[in-house]
């Protein structure tokens, strides 16, 4: 998810889960690019198996490949590391907030040591929940505090410092990402569309050209392949339903933001924050709610 430059330095376990999730979802979209590539070269191929023993021989390794390719993905499962590595880290992300703005369940600042207590018991909690993703985790940040010095010190800020800091590095922070991931998704989606447009269209005119022509040579079940696969790829990156939520969540947020000027206090910046992060969490929520359905 998104980062920022002024963002306070998190927690050892956001380090890890994010280098998990990250990692595994480069190798996830990889494997997946290698999939739907073998299949689109393996089913052109197949075309010339009657005239050519090499590409009949080619198509075979390319399936067993992709066979390979199939196995692995399904015994390695990057998708649940990607999405699991990505709740923990929000999680740990979200509780990080509310730390530094004194927000609820972190208000009381007469015992730091009692919110600080309960901190680290919150991220125990959440590591506790997620132990298959122990294998995954990074033991580079291992070191690294699990409350930085950064928090401690923003924690410190003033009332009016607090949310100003909060308004500039995590409300317009977030509000700029939803915003951008809407408008690439929209684009994507629009792009991915007009391809199996034009491939179903290559695809008609070579099917009328068979009927009336007789000639059966022709590259028409690979292109179906090809159909297939910008369908796929489609369903595997959402784009249309993430343009929309996206873009919705964007929006919310800005409404969120009109909303700290009625932070007079200390109880009213904590429901400003918590109130922030519930949109945040249930925007994630669905999120992984989408990447689990087939």
């Amino acid at each position: 998810m998104p980062s920022n430059t002024n963002r306070p330095d998190y927690p050892a376990l956001y380090d890890s889960a994010n280098n998990a999730s990250l990692t595994s979802q480069k190798y996830y979209m990889l494997g997946m690019k290698w999939y739907i590539g073998l299949s689109i070269t393996a089913a052109f191929l197949s075309i010339y198996i009657k005239e050519s023993t090499f590409a009949g021989i080619l198509a075979t390794i390319m399936f067993f490949a992709i066979m390979f390719l199939t196995i692995f993905q399904a015994v390695k499962r990057y998708d649940r590391t990607w999405y699991n590595g990505r709740a923990v880290a929000e999680s740990v992300k979200t509780r990080t907030w509310r730390f530094i703005t004194r927000a609820e369940p972190y208000f009381n600042n007469e015992n730091v040591n009692n919110v600080r207590e309960e901190f680290c018991n919150d991220l125990k909690d959440i590591l506790d929940q997620n132990r298959e993703l122990g294998s995954f985790l990074s033991h580079e940040s291992v070191t690294k505090d699990t409350i930085t010095q950064s928090m401690l010190e923003i924690r410190k800020f003033s009332l009016t410092d607090r949310l100003n800091y909060y308004v500039s590095n995590r409300i317009n922070e977030q509000r700029n990402w939803y915003h951008t991931k809407a408008s690439y998704n929209r684009a994507m989606a629009k792009k991915w569309f007009i391809g199996l447009i034009v491939i179903n269209s290559i695809i008609i005119l070579l099917l009328l050209i068979e009927v009336g022509y007789d000639i059966y040579n022709l590259p028409t079940p690979a292109l179906i392949v090809v159909g297939s696969s910008i369908v796929s790829w489609s369903q595997i990156k959402k784009y249309q339903d993430l343009a929309t939520s996206y873009g919705l969540t964007a929006h919310e947020i800005g409404i969120i933001k009109d909303q700290s000027f009625k932070v007079q206090g200390e109880k009213e910046l904590s429901d400003f924050v918590k109130d922030a992060e519930n949109a945040f969490s249930r925007e994630h929520t669905q999120w992984v709610a989408r990447k689990d359905k087939p």
